[in-house]
């Protein structure tokens, strides 16, 4: 037994010294997953088991939205009008928590509005070419299936829908209630011709699959705005893109 305990905990030590080498850490410290450093998007999947999918994944997300297809993809439908809840900084991204009753409609499946978050530079780029900022729209269906909707920003004339999320959020480690602004209508585009693809979630635990839908309407933002969002999340928080192997992405 004691002989045992002792191999195990050998096995442990080196496991710990392979992440150690791996991340740049010591053993025993906690390496928190970001975007720089130890915690860079490249390590993710050695941080925790939970994130294998990271490295592992068959679909992950963003892409170079590249090579695709016109197609009869399921029309798309947003009905949105409920004000945020909260504004929550946890030193990565922004993100605006929203209650049910913000609508998405892919054919006849229903999803509804969970949350914003920001992205700068965007993390999707288009035929390589990236953009200042991504608006990332997080849908949930009834059994748990992820809908999340990219919208593309340029350099140009400030966004309102920016600008109100910077006056409100707070400082990193922050969350702010009771926010009324934006307003989920805020966020829909005009035009709802998009790129789909079958994705992840770009952060950690990059679980899949995930629909995804990047408008191919772009809106504008000022460089003071990107200047904002990257000072609220610690700099740069775009994952590089993924390989898009056989997947099909599909113009609409």
């Amino acid at each position: 037994m004691i002989a045992e305990s002792r191999r195990a905990a050998g096995r442990l030590t080196l496991g710990c010294l392979a992440t150690a080498l791996l991340v740049g850490a010591a053993c025993g410290d906690a390496v928190e997953w970001g975007y720089s450093g130890p915690g860079a998007p490249e390590h993710w999947a050695s941080l925790s088991d939970e994130y294998a999918a990271c490295a592992g994944g068959t679909q992950q997300s963003p892409i170079d939205i590249t090579g695709y297809e016109q197609g009869d993809a399921e029309p798309l439908s947003l009905e949105y009008s409920g004000d945020a809840t909260s504004i929550t900084n946890d030193g990565r991204s922004l993100r605006v928590d929203y209650l049910s009753g913000n609508t998405f409609g892919v054919g006849e499946r229903s999803y509804q509005l969970k949350s914003v978050h920001f992205r700068a530079p965007s993390e999707h780029l288009i035929d390589g070419a990236s953009f200042a900022a991504e608006l990332q729209l997080v849908h949930e269906n009834a059994r748990g299936g992820l809908a999340l909707v990219g919208v593309l920003f340029t350099l140009g004339p400030a966004s309102p829908v920016v600008q109100a999320v910077l006056d409100a959020a707070p400082p990193a480690g922050d969350t702010v209630f009771d926010v009324s602004r934006p307003n989920a209508t805020d966020y829909a585009p005009s035009d709802l011709g998009h790129y789909r693809y079958v994705g992840s979630r770009t952060t950690p635990p990059c679980d899949e699959p995930v629909d995804w839908f990047v408008m191919r309407e772009q809106s504008t933002l000022s460089q003071e705005q990107v200047d904002g969002l990257m000072a609220l999340s610690g700099g740069p928080n775009n994952r590089p893109v993924q390989p898009i192997g056989d997947r099909v992405i599909t113009l609409r």
